[in-house]
């Protein structure tokens, strides 16, 4: 019988996953009740309720992912989505992967994918500014400077639903066709890889292997 060789390993830890799903979900719902405040008048109000509700669950998960980008460890650590040669080499596959409709194999990576790390830095950017630009005009402080807090807010906005869509997208085609487990990943804090070359211990018929020999394995 044909052994798979697997490992699972601990990527993101539970306040990551914490920040990501409460960034995730209340990104969402504010997306939707900024929407229904601008299009839909008869739910202006209940919109706005609701907005201002989830905004308090929005800034504290920020302000955590924010907090673990500076000083969390290992994936929780905005180094983990700085590019490198070796990032930006797998980018390009990752990229190829989409141009071709999922028919070119995605590369391994660790924690981040090499193409989308360092746009997380850029959307934690206009998270920030939607979250600041939010906060002024609860306050109804509507310009600063010659800078219309209203237009920042909306592009902001615009920014963050885009990337919202397209994460979607690209998550679930990465689990469909990867072998990563992405998005239980997210869930449970392991993903799945296959390792090269594994130790077999032949009396249990269990596998093993360091975590640095994986790490060096998703390098090639």
């Amino acid at each position: 019988m044909q052994l798979t060789n697997v490992s699972r390993v601990l990527v993101w830890s539970g306040r990551l996953r914490l920040a990501h799903w409460s960034l995730g979900i209340s990104s969402i719902g504010l997306l939707l009740t900024g929407w229904l405040m601008n299009n839909t008048p008869l739910m202006a109000q209940s919109a706005a309720e609701i907005h201002f509700m989830l905004s308090g669950l929005f800034l504290p998960a920020l302000l955590l992912r924010i907090y673990l980008l500076l000083f969390g460890k290992g994936s929780e650590h905005l180094s983990s989505c700085e590019p490198n040669l070796h990032r930006l080499s797998q980018a390009w596959l990752v990229l190829k992967f989409y141009l071709t409709l999922g028919k070119a194999p995605l590369p391994k990576w660790y924690s981040h994918n090499p193409l989308w790390g360092p746009v997380y830095l850029v959307l934690y950017f206009f998270m920030l500014l939607v979250a600041v630009s939010g906060l002024f005009l609860l306050k109804a402080i509507s310009m600063i400077g010659g800078l219309s807090l209203n237009d920042l807010h909306y592009l902001s906005y615009q920014v963050i639903a885009t990337f919202t869509l397209l994460h979607i997208i690209a998550v679930f085609s990465h689990d469909l066709a990867g072998k990563g487990s992405d998005i239980s990943g997210m869930i449970n804090g392991q993903r799945t890889f296959e390792i090269d070359n594994p130790r077999h211990d032949d009396n249990n018929r269990t596998q093993s292997i360091a975590l640095g020999e994986l790490m060096k394995s998703l390098k090639r």
